[in-house]
């Protein structure tokens, strides 16, 4: 349902526009005098007052009193429209609760933004005020009693202890006061996290300047001095107020832009992994004898990176890369792959081709760099004598080292078109008799300690 605005303007063209520019949002209501509006307010639920300031027989200003001092309506509210050449008692406005003013003759779009802003504010803020004076409590109360909810207390102690179970939007703080100090009863405030961010405004009548640099140090906002000067308080107050829920409503603005940002790319990896996944499969689906060696291949590079102290994220990667290390095999013929006979010098040189093939499927890939690199180079040799660049020693980039001795590994110990899994000490001494020529030793070494460790033989499964 739409919310019910109560414009007061003695003007009838200004009424009629007003109309106009919030009829398609709101249901809205007119009245040509204050009086005329209270009486509407009286017997109407009204959620917003946009009120004239210059009228005759009762101008805004005694409207919005009337407003506040009645009970039944008091808790509406309220903005002041005013001619922009006109000076306004914006202090008494404010002090009456009135939360905004706008200048006429006003722009349609600004004039929505702002009455939008101002029915989207849920509540009052609220306002914790702290001075063993009496006399200054009072004082406070009654310049900010109708505008905010306001929380008094006569001392540091009953201060943290409202503020165990409370939380005001501003803490107006007495500098000077018996027991525990203006800056004691700060410091105990910013201990606790929920309470860090509120913002605190000293009340003094110092006016040196050692104090001010000891309130700012100590992390306050602002201060106000002594004796109170009612519109230097009101406009303080609602312009620190008005900054700190900017800077909220800003940080949690971040805080869901964040969180979309995250779970975009939690989607996108997740994609992007059953994608991997899904080809390492396909490229598997092949070769019927070497069904499931890509992730096997995937799963012992990753514990080869874990072994050598890789972070998790570099772990994950040469587990994708892995994976991916045979796709240059979707370029090669059937027929070649599954062959049973021994491979003419032709078709082997066709098979060679495959590093190639995969680096250039996966070369168009930007956001995983080095995701070509196992497909690329897994066949180098250490020692120089491997394909298809001849690459040695650490030339060969390190992910592909890795891929190469798992992939041997695999290799030896999956059932193949020409052959049956080899016992695990065949693997192992191939591994050992390899260390240094076809593999990198020190990676040699971490694949020999992982086939030690498998007394069962069961890392082929």
């Amino acid at each position: 349902m739409a919310e019910r605005i109560l414009v007061i303007d003695d003007d009838i063209v200004n009424l009629k526009i007003a109309e106009h520019v919030l009829e398609k949002d709101y249901n809205v209501t007119c009245a040509k005098s204050g009086m005329e509006g209270i009486d509407i307010l009286k017997s109407n639920d009204i959620d917003l007052v946009l009120l004239d300031l210059y009228m005759p027989e009762m101008n805004g200003m005694d409207v919005l009193a009337k407003i506040r001092e009645d009970a039944s309506i008091s808790a509406v509210k309220v903005v002041i429209l005013t001619s922009s050449g006109m000076k306004t008692d914006v202090t008494e406005a404010i002090r009456l609760g009135a939360l905004d003013f706008i200048k006429k003759p006003f722009f349609p779009t600004e004039f929505l933004d702002r009455i939008k802003k101002v029915l989207n504010i849920a509540k009052k803020d609220n306002i914790l005020v702290v001075d063993d004076d009496k006399m200054n409590l009072a004082i406070v109360h009654k310049m900010l009693g109708i505008r905010y909810d306001v929380t008094c207390v006569s001392s540091g102690m009953d201060a943290i202890s409202y503020l165990n179970n409370n939380v005001p939007d501003m803490i107006l703080l007495d500098l000077h006061m018996p027991e525990m100090n203006g800056l004691e009863v700060l410091e105990k405030i910013r201990e606790q996290d929920n309470l860090s961010d509120i913002p605190v405004v000293f009340l003094t009548a110092d006016n040196d300047r050692k104090t001010e640099i000891d309130i700012f140090k100590a992390g306050a906002m602002d201060f106000i001095q002594k004796p109170f000067i009612a519109e230097v308080v009101i406009q303080r107050i609602s312009r620190i107020l008005e900054l700190y829920h900017y800077q909220k409503s800003l940080q949690q603005e971040v805080d869901r832009k964040t969180a979309e940002l995250r779970e975009s790319n939690r989607k996108v990896t997740n994609v992007l992994s059953q994608m991997i996944m899904a080809l390492g499969s396909a490229i598997d689906a092949k070769d019927a004898y070497t069904n499931g060696h890509s992730e096997r291949v995937a799963r012992y590079s990753g514990e080869l990176a874990r072994r050598m102290g890789k972070s998790t994220q570099e772990i994950n990667d040469i587990y994708y890369i892995g994976l991916l290390h045979d796709i240059g095999k979707i370029g090669i013929p059937d027929y070649i792959i599954n062959k049973a006979g021994k491979l003419t010098e032709e078709e082997y040189e066709l098979i060679k081709n495959h590093p190639n093939i995969g680096a250039d499927i996966l070369s168009s890939i930007t956001e995983m760099p080095g995701i070509s690199f196992g497909a690329h180079w897994h066949h180098e040799r250490f020692d120089g004598k491997g394909y298809p660049d001849g690459l040695a020693g650490e030339d060969i980039p390190e992910v592909a080292r890795i891929i190469c001795v798992a992939d041997a590994y695999d290799t030896m110990t999956s059932k193949r078109v020409y052959r049956d899994i080899l016992p695990q000490k065949v693997a192992r001494d191939e591994i050992l008799k390899g260390r240094g020529t076809q593999f990198d030793p020190v990676i040699a070494d971490y694949m020999l300690e992982m086939i030690d460790e498998d007394t069962e033989y069961q890392l082929h499964e």
